[in-house]
């Protein structure tokens, strides 16, 4: 039964849910993703952007020429035939539903500030994520007006917090932040382009959704073209402005480890009782979005069901014009997949199904431009407008091609995988588009039987690749063998950690990592193993470990339980804390605060301490374990003194030594190396106290027991041998036997 004119969905409801489509899961979790890269990332909107909205404008031309339904399948089709459809089809069709899982998941994880228990175990988060699978399903049951009714409602939780932030965040703009996080790993701007494309494509990804719909639309020869432009080049400023303005409010190391970016900018612009309310209308946005996706896989079954390419019962609606059936089988199907992503590291698999979702999406794209040629040839369109499609639609294609590049070899593999079992499928289905139909079997129950292989061969598909893991699954040891590189993230300014010694990286920390890697080097079946050394910004390392970046971090850091949950740790390899220097002409009292000499719970102390610390000045690098000492300690004490955030151990240094501050907070050993190689032993006083007693380690990829027990062994060995006097000597001076003790207590024995 069709759907009446009266349930379909307006120009002004096809281009919301446009919009909800592309920002709903894109923009939300865009600003930390491109944080991870730093501020140079936003140069790829200039691709991305001009890219999408020639892709868009191609859809919108293809949309006037061939208005049937199926979009981009009845595209391809004009050019390639049936075998075009169903390409496209089942290619958009997989990217759809792994999209869904993926949305679902984001979604999880905004829920869990508020709910902690729907993330607590991998097995409550699959729960969760099946619930809201069902969740949008069912809320489609009520129709695509219905629809159409709810995404212009959840849209406003992306529109208030995004659209909101391009207008007033600029009052709270900072250029000196924004400059800082301009390129923090050092890039090339072609480098910081091409990292990004990937990303922000993923947030541009929907605006052929109104082309899928168009069934479902009123008069879709004039609105599939108009809301698929309309909304592309809404999102394309939003984009822009909002991931512009939140890289100057929020420091860059704090924005990239946030998992809610625009609550994270109210609450500085603001407080956080805002920011709560601005993760709310995230959640809202992330549910608007799912709920428009599930309604899209549904009608793209239904027109496939319609033209014999599915089975019949996907195109069977119910009085309000919903395809029931199909979003109950799709939502089994979805929730299978949920079941197969149960993992300890539900991040590594996110990423893992966003790049295969962007290949799939996009192979979908270049089949269908390219038909854009056999429809204006159809059509008989003049000279002019046949010149400037063709300019447009080979520009879109081109761009296309280049971010299916852009999205890494595991994706693309991948998809490549899919595009040849679609093939597999195909054959099955071919002949009942033949001219002549064999005769072995009656033409209905060859249907069932090709409609029954089909959809148990995407499910298997769904299963195959949704359990898949990303490369480092595999394992970090079979990984370095395959590329023959073990990457070693070290900082340039943590000596005697770790620093540029000219002739390359040097430090206590490298000596440590190259005994590493002269274990891995000698492992079975190895071979020849380069090692690359990967500079990285201060603190900057478990992150990197997690993102793949690099094997090991080479610069110590403290192992925290945060931390813990995105990578594992080596045996300890130093133990220090935070310390503080001071200026030698500094005031006895300042030094008796700060070396604890008077008891802060002393009348004298806080009359001492109130007035004297609100007119002092304090350096702390900015995101580090330091800063958040620092702060946790004053907060104890409840004293509101003035900070001064640098970028490095020199600048803090150098700030004391000018006087624009009155003392700097940070790793004791590193202070006590920067005060002896700047000459200001003079000047400079590096206080007794330790503010904390901590451990340090290097950050190793997490759930790889293999490869930490390579770590570990090395390090044990080292510990444990005469050797470590000389490595220890060299940076810190004589080995002594409490810290030889340390290192010894630390060792594993064979």
């Amino acid at each position: 039964m069709a759907a009446s004119t009266t349930k379909k969905m307006s120009l002004m409801q096809l281009t919301i849910l446009v919009s909800v489509n592309m920002m709903g899961s894109g923009i939300i979790m865009l600003p930390t993703n491109m944080a991870q890269v730093g501020a140079i990332s936003l140069l790829s909107w200039i691709v991305t952007a001009v890219g999408s909205m020639l892709i868009a404008y191609g859809f919108a031309q293809a949309g006037i020429f061939n208005n049937r339904p199926g979009g981009m399948s009845a595209y391809a089709e004009d050019a390639y035939g049936k075998p075009g459809y169903f390409m496209v089809f089942l290619l958009y069709f997989f990217s759809l539903a792994i999209g869904n899982v993926a949305i679902a998941i984001s979604a999880v994880g905004y829920l869990s500030g508020f709910f902690p228990g729907l993330s607590a175990t991998p097995i409550a988060t699959c729960l969760s994520v099946i619930g809201l699978i069902w969740l949008t399903s069912v809320a489609n049951f009520g129709g695509p007006s219905i629809t159409g009714r709810i995404g212009s409602v959840t849209v406003w939780g992306v529109i208030i917090p995004v659209a909101g932030l391009s207008i007033i965040g600029w009052f709270w703009f900072k250029s000196d932040t924004f400059m800082q996080a301009w390129n923090p790993q050092g890039m090339s701007i072609g480098e910081g382009m091409g990292s990004s494309i990937a990303l922000t494509l993923w947030a541009f990804l929907g605006m052929e959704s109104a082309a899928q719909n168009s069934d479902a639309v009123e008069d879709p020869k004039r609105n599939v073209p108009l809301a698929c432009m309309f909304g592309t080049l809404g999102a394309a400023v939003i984009y822009i402005l909002s991931t512009t303005v939140i890289q100057g409010i929020v420091p860059n190391a704090e924005l990239a480890e946030s998992t809610g970016p625009f609550a994270l900018a109210y609450a500085h612009m603001f407080n956080p009782t805002v920011g709560s309310i601005i993760m709310a209308l995230a959640i809202l946005a992330c549910l608007g979005s799912l709920l428009g996706w599930q309604f899209t896989i549904s009608q793209t079954a239904k027109a496939a069901a319609d033209d014999r390419m599915f089975p019949r019962f996907f195109s069977k609606l119910n009085k309000l014009g919903a395809p029931v059936m199909g979003l109950i089988i799709m939502g089994v199907v979805q929730s299978v997949m949920a079941l197969s992503t149960i993992s300890p590291s539900l991040s590594e698999q996110f990423s893992a199904l966003v790049n295969l979702a962007v290949v799939t999406n996009v192979v979908p794209y270049i089949i269908a431009l390219s038909a854009l040629v056999v429809m204006m040839k159809k059509a008989g369109v003049t000279s002019g407008v046949y010149k400037r499609n063709v300019i447009i639609g080979v520009g879109a294609m081109l761009y296309s091609t280049y971010a299916i590049y852009a999205s890494g070899k595991d994706a693309v593999l991948g998809g490549m995988i899919i595009v040849a079992l679609t093939y597999i499928l195909w054959g099955f289905l071919a002949p009942r588009f033949a001219s002549v139909k064999p005769a072995a079997a009656p033409a209905s129950a060859g249907g069932v039987a090709a409609s029954g292989i089909a959809l148990a061969a995407l499910l298997a598909l769904v299963l195959l690749l949704a359990g898949t893991q990303p490369a480092e699954a595999a394992g970090t040891m079979d990984r370095i063998k395959s590329s023959g590189k073990l990457k070693l993230g070290y900082s340039a300014d943590t000596r005697p950690f770790t620093f540029d010694g000219g002739s390359g990286p040097a430090g206590f920390a490298i000596d440590l990592c190259m005994a590493i890697a002269g274990e891995a080097k000698a492992a079975p079946g190895m071979g020849a193993l380069a090692v690359e050394f990967v500079p990285l910004a201060h603190d900057e390392g478990p992150q990197a470990v997690a993102q793949g970046k690099v094997d090991i971090s080479c610069e110590p850091t403290v192992p925290t339980r945060t931390s813990r949950k995105q990578v594992s740790y080596s045996i300890p390899v130093f133990a220090s804390g935070v310390g503080v220097v001071v200026s030698k002409d500094a005031s006895s009292r300042l030094k008796n605060i700060l070396s604890g000499q008077t008891p802060p719970t002393s009348p004298t102390w806080r009359a001492n301490a109130d007035k004297l610390i609100r007119e002092s000045t304090f350096s702390v690098i900015e995101g580090t374990q330091s800063q958040r000492v620092f702060e946790q300690r004053m907060s104890q004490l409840k004293l509101i003194p003035k900070v001064s955030t640098v970028k490095d151990f020199d600048a803090g240094i150098q700030d004391v030594i000018d006087g624009r501050a009155n003392a700097f907070f940070g790793n004791r050993a590193i202070l006590l190396d920067a005060v002896k190689r700047k000459g200001g032993s003079a000047h400079l006083e590096v206080l007794d106290r330790l503010f904390t007693n901590e451990t340090y380690a290097f950050a190793v990829p997490r759930g790889d027991e293999d490869f930490r027990l390579l770590v570990d062994g090395a390090l044990s060995r080292l510990f444990l041998s005469n050797e470590l006097g000389d490595v220890y000597g060299k940076w810190f001076g004589l080995l002594n036997e409490n810290a030889r003790s340390l290192f010894q207590l630390n060792a594993l024995p064979d």
